[in-house]
């Protein structure tokens, strides 16, 4: 008769073995897996066109906040996004990639879309890149500004440069929890001829 010891120790073995054939299976499994992200193909003319592949991570549960207000879990000062962009090789050198933010809105109004800061490869709302290889990485942040009315400069002390609104807490109330939205415009510009 096999002793309670013996039976305890089978036991054992048992889910062992069951526990790593699990783990190899579905490590197995998960290395099978592919992950591709959505690829947009602009044609502008036959046969130039622009590939562009977006490489950002994803931004849910993040919250933009302005900055100095990041203090929560979840709360973040900018937002980050990175594509790849790649032409035709037969445009190397004679185009420029001119890219530019466009219809900025928050909650889809645009009343305050002055307190959303973008910034293209470091330049405020848009850069003009020369294309020397065919897949240049752009950079595009996203910052919230903090909503400053004139009342609160004054008192502040603040600089009257850094205000951006009517009313500040209504700017707050309006924009606080909502999703911004903008539009990134890439275009092909020939580059001028010199001889």
């Amino acid at each position: 008769m096999i002793s309670f010891k013996a039976a305890r120790i089978g036991t054992l073995i048992f889910l062992i073995v069951g526990f790593v054939f699990t783990m190899t299976s579905a490590f197995a499994f998960w290395r099978e897996v592919t992950v591709t992200t959505e690829v947009e193909i602009t044609t502008i003319g036959s046969p130039i066109e622009i590939l562009v592949t977006d490489l950002s991570v994803s931004n849910d549960g993040l919250r933009l906040v302005p900055k100095g207000y990041a203090i929560a879990v979840g709360d973040v000062e900018r937002i980050e996004f990175y594509y790849n962009i790649g032409v035709s090789r037969e445009l190397l050198n004679e185009v420029t990639l001119q890219v530019s933010i466009n219809d900025i809105l928050i909650n889809n109004d645009d009343t305050y879309s002055q307190l959303v800061s973008i910034e293209v490869m470091g330049e405020a709302n848009g850069a003009d890149l020369d294309l020397f290889n065919d897949i240049i990485m752009i950079t595009i942040v996203v910052e919230l500004l903090e909503p400053i009315d004139l009342e609160e400069a004054t008192a502040e002390g603040l600089d009257l440069n850094l205000v951006n609104v009517d009313n500040a807490i209504e700017a707050f109330e309006a924009i606080k929890g909502q999703d911004i939205t903008f539009a990134i415009r890439l275009e092909l510009i020939q580059k001028a001829v010199t001889e």
